[in-house]
Formats: structure tokens, sequence, C-alpha cells
């Protein structure tokens, strides 16, 4: 837990890597691009370091990848559409960074995802109905954003769900009937929003 200083670019030749954790260390820096070319890699974990920079578009090429966890960091830009290629992920953790921009509707795309973090950011936009394709989702969680719009009726189809957490936005509109569905729903989470309307019946 002592490791400190950059990530090496070195580590892009290490090519027959399929497991990378270099998470809860004092690393910092940006990420460097080469990690793209260790298509093998299973997981990659980063998590609980001071990196900075933004995620690099390369890391869209590790399709491969079960797990990508850069949580806890300090990374800026925007979440790359590339990581839509990565579709054997099961859990995606970019929570507790400074990311701004849209939820890229293309995230739609991961179906196997089962754990999808991206709260405590700076993200906008409305939530994309495209994330109702993740019928594999166990938790969803988007809270602490800035995220408005309205709460697509799509989520509702999220029936594996056992943990939605959409709370200290800024959503509008009514929880969606759909919400009705979520029987596996354990922890519901919406406070600090702008929603109006009834509580529905459904729930």
């Amino acid at each position: 837990r002592d490791l400190q200083g950059r990530i090496s670019d070195d580590l892009g030749l290490l090519t027959a890597l399929t497991f990378l954790r270099l998470s809860e260390n004092e690393l910092m820096a940006m990420i460097p691009p080469s990690l793209g070319r260790l298509t093998a890699l299973k997981a990659l974990a980063l998590y609980n370091n001071t990196l900075n920079g933004t995620v690099p578009d390369d890391l869209g090429l590790l399709t491969a990848l079960t797990w990508l966890a850069l949580d806890a960091n300090a990374l800026t830009g925007t979440i790359p559409s590339s990581l839509a290629q990565l579709t054997a992920l099961s859990i995606l953790a970019l929570n507790n960074n400074t990311l701004h921009g849209k939820i890229p509707s293309d995230l739609g795309l991961l179906t196997k995802l089962t754990f999808l973090s991206l709260r405590s950011n700076e993200l906008m936009g409305a939530i994309p109905s495209q994330l109702g394709n993740l019928t594999a989702l166990l938790s969803l969680l988007l809270y602490r954003n800035s995220l408005n719009g309205t709460i697509p009726d799509d989520l509702g189809l999220l029936t594996e769900l056992t943990y939605l957490g959409l709370s200290n936005n800024a959503l509008t509109g009514a929880i969606p009937s759909s919400f009705g569905q979520l029987t596996a729903l354990a922890r519901l989470v919406l406070h600090n929003n702008e929603l109006k309307g009834t509580i529905p019946a459904e729930i």
C-alpha cells in the first residue's frame, strides 16, 4: 500500500497479464494509455489512489475485461464512449472522481454488467434510457451527480436490481410506475431531487 509515483508506461509491455491490481496506494499522474495493449486483462483495479487526468480511450481495447475499477481517484474529463466496447464487463466502478459530461448511452451495450457505479462525480444531463438494456444489473448507483430530466421508464426493465441509488441529483417529474416491476429491490434511494406527484401504487 506504499507504492508512489506514476504508473510506468512499460507495464504496457506485459501483454500476457490477465490481472492487474494497483489499488490502495499513493499512485499519481495519468493512467498510461499503454495499458490498452494488455488485451488479455480480465481485471484492472486502480482504485483508491490519486490518479488524475482523463480515462484513456485506449482502455476500450481491453475487450476481455470483466472488472474495471477506477474509483476513488481524481480523474477528470468525460466517460469515454470506447468503454462500450468492453462487452464482457461485469463490474464497472468510476465513482468518487470528478468526471463530468453526460453518461454515454452506449453503456447500454454492456449487457453483462451486474454492478455499475458512477456516483459522486459531476455528471449531468439525462439518465440514458438505454441503461434499461442492462438486465443483469444488481446495483445501479448514480447518486451525488448533477443529473437532470425525468427518470426513464426503462429502468423498470432491470428486474434483477437489488439497489437503485439516484439521490442527490436534479431529477424531475414523477416516480415511474414501472418501478413496480423491480420486485428484487432491497434499496430504492431517490431523496434530494425535484421529483413530484404521488408515490405509484405499483411500488
